[in-house]
């Protein structure tokens, strides 16, 4: 005779164990522990579930098994007991009416399904009524037959919920309790269920307050709405992506090259640079109108050049847009195309306002609120390329850790298999094209059109770009604090990667010495550069100055003096080259003076007075003149100077003494 095979749930291992239910589903998982894999329902859950065979297990596990049955069965015993001796006197008044409501309940079943005879169909329609009775009732046959055999085992005292009740304890969730609990839970570092139980405990520590048990405080915890948690659990734009009201835009009232919005995407993709793995990334401008692909530059890092070389390849070959819609990333508030955004300059209380590409496009530029991931929409498109594109090679890294492909760690080791970037660019300029571009789309203002075709019927007017002035009109501003440079010694000095660079013209160095200018480049061509004035007046090119090492040749050396001497002479011949003839200036100075002289003429004046000089002075009186003597010099009168003869004549006989 065989024996019956006994069978344990994941849960009542763990139980026994004194284990996780996670350690023992990964010991499933890795074959240490047998069991049989049951999927869909069981007991109501659904999902994966397990059986675990008793004899499969070993002796010291078995021996436990039976010693926690003797104790299950005590526990039952115990509450069976307490039960049967409880009477409506000893509940509350809301337990009373819970009993009041389920004897009617159960009184009413029984009475209905007495005059049927199909008892199955019979049960279905009284539950259908009283479910539609009782809203929020949500009755089922399995209740109706456990709360039946309960009022018949153990009194209808026991029809009283007595959830929170069971087991070990007799402890409630209080709202006290709750809002302790939750302020701990609604944390960003996540801090589990049973961390947030010990935290309030330490709260309550001292007080007269019994916590209830884990899986009361579970339950509280789920029905904390979800929204809440995900602000608090979670970061602000996880809220914002999944819960937050969103603003829902028209797109038929746009037309094509309205508006074009940028973002970058990083390839979930290894391809093989230089001998050695890299991830590439794709930065790329979409219309909005049509959701067309304009422009895009893939590269093995995110940069303002290849956010240029993308709108320049776009607006060359589908026209310029009117404006443009980005993030709040580096690659597009850069200098001289979309400004510093929400951290613009200031000079003196004023915004300051640099040199932009856009500007010369008349292109208007905006960006998105920060962490506002939905206001592009271009994210959308990103997951498309993901999904239909990245997934097909075979160096997939995935998303995630959890869909990395295990091959991929061999294939970066060995590099076999990779493509390299140059190959990869090319299979995304033929996907981008001939793939995504003409896939039938099913977003708003569509209608299950592919974009080129959206495009075409939406373009009314086309801002063309001239293709003889489509390098001049994206080049570079150089980066300065105003976006002007001052011509120096040396002419016109650039810093590139902490390198610096030389450019030189004569006329620039001569006619424009210590002004600002703006100077614009070409990143993929630096041997020359271009000069603007002020108002953005085209003024001369400037090449690129070699330098010279110490261990330069003669001819070199000899070369760049002589461009030293060639630039002093400039200067010293400014005057000479002047069409002028050359005068002395102290020599026109005296010719006309002696001009002037000469044509002095003699002053005739209506009174004539003599005047005499003489020792002595003639006074006029009102009738005679009389003749007065001159005073003496001040002191001149009344010295004597006989004493100092004297001390004179004694000095100089002491002198002829001493020598």
């Amino acid at each position: 005779m065989s024996v019956k095979e006994t069978y344990l749930t994941v849960k009542q291992l763990a139980e026994i164990k004194g284990c996780t239910e996670r350690y023992i589903r990964n010991c499933i998982t890795k074959g240490k522990i047998e069991a049989i894999q049951i999927e869909g329902q069981v007991g109501g859950n659904a999902g994966t579930h397990y059986s675990i065979p008793l004899s499969k297990l070993d002796e010291k596990v078995q021996l436990k098994y039976k010693r926690y049955l003797k104790k299950q069965q005590k526990e039952v015993e115990k509450q069976v007991q307490e039960q049967q001796n409880k009477t409506i006197a000893d509940l509350t008044e809301k337990e009373k009416q819970n009993v009041m409501f389920w004897r009617k309940v159960l009184e009413s079943w029984q009475s209905y399904r007495g005059k049927e005879a199909d008892k199955e169909k019979a049960d279905n329609e009284f539950i259908k009524v009283m479910n539609v009775q009782n809203e929020g009732l949500h009755l089922s046959r399995r209740t109706l037959y456990r709360k039946w055999n309960t009022y018949i085992m153990e009194g209808e005292a026991a029809l009283a919920d007595g959830r929170g009740k069971h087991g070990n304890h007799n402890y409630k969730m209080t709202k006290e309790i709750f809002d302790v609990f939750e302020y701990y839970y609604l944390n960003e570092n996540k801090p589990s269920i049973k961390q947030c139980m010990r935290e309030t405990a330490l709260y309550f520590e001292g007080q007269e307050i019994e916590l209830p048990c884990y899986t009361t405080f579970k339950r509280s915890a789920k029905k904390i709405p979800k929204a809440i948690k995900l602000y608090f659990r979670e970061r602000e734009k996880v809220f914002i992506d999944k819960c937050a009201p969103y603003i829902k835009r028209m797109y038929e009232d746009l037309e094509s090259n309205d508006i074009w919005v940028a973002d970058n995407h990083t390839f979930d993709i290894m391809v093989e640079k230089e001998g050695k793995p890299a991830r590439v990334y794709l930065t790329a401008f979409m219309d909005v109108r049509s959701r067309k692909m304009m422009g895009w530059c893939v590269t093995d890092a995110p940069s303002s050049d290849a956010t240029i070389y993308a709108l320049k390849k776009g607006c060359e070959k589908f026209g310029v847009p009117r404006s443009i819609y980005t993030d709040n990333g580096r690659e597009f508030l850069f200098h001289d195309l979309g400004g510093n955004g929400f951290r613009k300059k200031k000079k003196n209380g004023e915004e300051l306002k640099l040199p932009s590409i856009l500007d010369d496009l008349g292109i208007e530029f905006r960006t998105a609120l920060p962490r506002n991931a939905r206001g592009k929409g271009i994210e959308r498109a990103f997951y498309t390329v993901k999904e239909h594109f990245s997934k097909l090679f075979e160096s997939y890294t995935g998303g995630t850790i959890l869909e990395r492909p295990d091959r991929l760690k061999e294939m970066v080791k060995t590099m076999k298999g990779l493509p390299s970037i140059e190959e990869f660019i090319q299979y995304v300029d033929i996907y981008i094209e001939g793939w995504y571009n003409k896939q039938p789309h099913e977003g708003t203002g569509m209608k299950g059109k592919c974009p080129d075709e959206v495009f075409a019927e939406n373009m009314i007017t086309k801002r063309v770009l001239p293709k003889e002035k489509s390098d001049l009109m994206f080049m570079r501003y150089a980066k300065s604090n105003t976006g002007m440079l001052k011509v120096g010694k040396n002419g016109i000095t650039l810093t590139f990667y902490g390198k610096q660079l030389q450019y030189w013209n004569e006329e620039l160095w001569k006619e424009h010495f210590g002004q600002n200018v703006y100077v614009r480049y070409n990143p993929e061509d630096l041997n020359n550069v271009r000069i603007y004035d002020e108002q953005k007046r085209f003024l001369c090119i400037a090449a690129l100055k070699e330098e010279l090492s110490y261990t330069a040749s003669k001819q070199e050396v000899k070369k760049q003096q002589q461009q030293n001497r060639n630039a002093i002479k400039e200067v010293a011949n400014y005057k000479a080259k002047k069409e002028m003839e050359q005068k002395d200036a102290l020599t026109m100075l005296l010719e006309k003076a002696l001009k002037e002289e000469s044509q002095n003429k003699t002053v005739i004046p209506k009174i004539t007075q003599p005047v005499f000089y003489n020792e002595n002075q003639i006074k006029n009186t009102d009738d005679t003149a009389e003749v007065v003597a001159l005073p003496n010099v001040a002191g001149g009168e009344g010295i004597d100077w006989s004493k100092g003869i004297e001390r004179l004549k004694k000095v100089k006989e002491l002198e002829n003494n001493l020598f």
